[in-house]
């Protein structure tokens, strides 16, 4: 199982009876939601699946980037 983000890429806000049909869907799991994304969890092929009847929704999977750590470092130790 993966974590993906479903982008609405129609106009206005995400249709309700499709957003209701995902979180019926046995097998996914939605995680967050936004008015126009949705980050599930479930199978890739479950997903593509239920889009095939949906139309202008997009599924990417979800990326993480670590963050660098911006805390200052001591480069040498003083002197003396």
């Amino acid at each position: 199982m993966g974590r993906f983000i479903l982008r609405y890429t129609g106009s206005g806000s995400a249709p309700t009876s499709f957003v209701e049909q995902v979180r019926g869907h046995e097998g996914v799991s939605i995680l967050d939601e936004s008015p126009r994304m949705l980050l599930v969890e479930g199978p890739e092929a479950e997903l593509q699946r239920l889009l095939e009847t949906a139309s202008g929704w997009l599924l990417v999977p979800e990326r993480s980037i670590s963050l660098p750590d911006l805390r200052p470092r001591v480069k040498r130790p003083p002197a003396g």
